[in-house]
């Protein structure tokens, strides 16, 4: 799997621009006079346990004009089968036209293979739309605004709407039945359309006998006028309440090389222990946990039966006497699983939730009887790119902002939250399901600290007490095995502090990754500011004196002329000015 930048060739017709990757599969960022029309139309291929297939291969370009032609394919040979895949795109400036093939030889087990559409949030959250389905009926109805925990949209032959900035578009779709999700579940910017529909299942069988041919068509209805780029614009708040407390996550299994040094290095709020009772050790690697974590402490356990949380807290309780508990998180539990944990801990905060995605609480029917809820996520879900990671800090607001219009008066503790899965409850299989990513060679990058300011600024929210980020050390952690830190663990230790602070979330109009904290301490402000995407764009600081600038290296925060401050490449900045 790829943890770089996508390399691609930039397209445009007219007022159309987009980029296609190299291997032809995918056209992302796909934008109308200045608007983001989609975030991508793409050729996908997930494995039986959801896993994203990678696809060399080298496009082959042709330009004429106002128009491009692009040819692309390949074989994939691969643990669920072989296939065979082939796209073709036609780009003008009235529009763009993908099709795809694929074919398999002995077979492929996949969860979906297929044209996808990722809808760009700025242009379609909220928005009117035309749905026609595939007898010819018409529905009139909306992107969602809040969260959708389930597909909006389904048997799908073409989707009619108009943007935000007001180009009218229609899509349309053969070859296979397609729907809509929203992609917000799993911190996506977006919404998607794709086939085949869940509810055939999945994993599904591509037989020798089958060929899968799709085609999804934009076409350009009417364009409106150019959007004048507001990059001088000066932030605007998003919400203000007080900044979480922040902390970091012991994994299940014995504690690793580093983690307790790592810990008192640190300083962070709290440390949250994670368990898994299906692990025969389970309580040894609790028991050292706990004796090397040096302030507060969150348990969190996996997948709660009433009957084996109770008895797992009862052997906690003896090593928790000394302790200060933020809370015991019960995930997937039901309320006899609440009811039993409040017997055998009383007086500690019980929480309930998912230790998945937002989607899985999403979707609950009803919300456990907790003291407070979590979920976690991560930005790679879907893709690994650099811009896959940046995006993802658009949707988080989103995803407060529905669980608090559910339920008005629940309080969150969100993590951890990690640059790759810790384990996957959604795959086919009992290995998929245990299955982590691979550690991630930007977890001691730029990208990753530039991700974690936009995601806290997002997630400021007076119903959100805590959050939890990555692991103290290892190729996981917030500090190499040998002890170097990285950017991510300078940001989250300077601002580890000033938990309980009144903070404003802030967003740059015109540059969608830009994102920053406004922290109000008695005698300063302090801005911690970040930008998660690969370019340099001007942005203005929140009006004030800024009397003091930093600018974060991956050796840590370094004197820089407030001159400097600019949204720079993943780039993360610290200022500060008297109140």
């Amino acid at each position: 799997m790829s943890t770089t930048a996508v390399s691609y060739e930039s397209l445009s017709a007219g007022a159309l621009a987009l980029k296609l990757d190299d291997n032809g599969a995918f056209a992302r960022e796909i934008a109308l006079a200045g608007e983001e029309l989609f975030r991508g139309i793409g050729f996908v291929v997930r494995d039986a346990d959801w896993d994203t297939c990678s696809l060399p291969a080298k496009a082959i370009i042709r330009r004429a004009g106002e128009s491009a032609t692009a040819q692309s394919g390949g074989a994939l040979d691969h643990a669920s089968g072989d296939l065979d895949w082939s796209v073709t795109w036609a780009i003008t400036d009235r529009g763009v036209e993908a099709r795809a093939r694929a074919t398999s030889r002995s077979g492929f087990e996949t969860s979906r293979t297929g044209l996808v559409v990722l809808h760009a949030l700025g242009a379609t959250r909220g928005r009117p739309v035309k749905v026609t389905h595939s007898d010819g009926s018409v529905e009139e109805t909306l992107f969602p605004d809040l969260v959708s925990p389930n597909q909006p949209f389904f048997d799908i032959a073409a989707l009619e709407y108009a943007t935000a900035a007001g180009h009218r578009l229609r899509l349309s779709f053969a070859g296979d039945v397609f729907e809509i999700e929203d992609e917000r579940n799993w911190t996506d910017a977006c919404y998607k359309t794709y086939c085949p529909p869940l509810g055939l299942g999945q994993p599904y069988r591509i037989g020798p006998s089958v060929i899968v041919e799709q085609t999804v068509k934009l076409e350009i209805l009417a364009a409106a006028p150019a959007i004048a780029p507001a990059r001088h614009a000066r932030p605007r708040m998003e919400m203000t309440a007080t900044l979480p407390a922040l902390g970091t996550s012991l994994q299940p299994g014995a504690i690793g090389i580093g983690q307790p040094e790592a810990l008192k290095a640190l300083r962070l709020g709290f440390t949250a222990i994670e368990i898994d009772l299906s692990d025969d050790d389970w309580l040894a690697g609790a028991r050292a946990k706990i004796a090397a974590a040096p302030g507060p402490l969150r348990l969190d356990i996996r997948e709660s039966l009433s009957g084996a949380a109770g008895e797992a807290i009862v052997a906690l309780a003896p090593l928790l006497a000394a302790k200060e508990i933020v809370g015991l998180s019960l995930w997937d539990a039901d309320d006899a699983a609440l009811t039993a944990a409040r017997a055998a801990a009383p007086g500690l905060r019980i929480g309930g939730g998912t230790g998945a995605s937002f989607t899985e609480l999403n979707r609950m029917e009803r919300w456990p009887a907790a003291d407070y809820l979590c979920w976690t996520s991560n930005p790679t879900v879907h893709g690994f790119d650099d811009d896959t990671i940046g995006e993802t800090i658009e949707s988080v607001r989103d995803l407060v902002r529905t669980a608090r219009a559910r339920s008005p008066v629940a309080r969150f503790q969100i993590g951890p939250m990690t640059l790759g899965f810790r384990y996957s409850p959604g795959a086919a299989t009992p290995a998929g399901r245990a299955q982590t990513a691979p550690p991630d060679v930007r977890q001691g990058g730029m990208i990753a600290a530039a991700w974690l300011v936009g995601t806290i600024a997002g997630l400021v929210d007076p119903a959100v007490e805590t959050l939890t980020f990555f692991e103290p050390a290892g190729p996981k952690g917030l500090l190499s095995s040998d002890g170097r830190w990285s950017p991510s663990a300078h940001v989250l230790s300077r601002l580890a502090p000033y938990a309980g602070r009144p903070v404003s979330g802030l967003r740059w109009p015109g540059v969608s990754r830009a994102a920053g904290l406004l922290i109000e301490d008695p005698d300063e402000r302090i801005l911690c500011f970040a930008h998660s995407r690969d370019e340099e764009l001007p942005a203005n600081l929140p009006p004030g004196v800024w009397s003091r600038m930093e600018r974060l290296t991956e050796n840590g925060f370094v004197a820089a002329p407030t001159a400097e401050f600019r949204a720079q490449p993943f780039s993360v900045w610290w200022a500060i000015g008297p109140r």
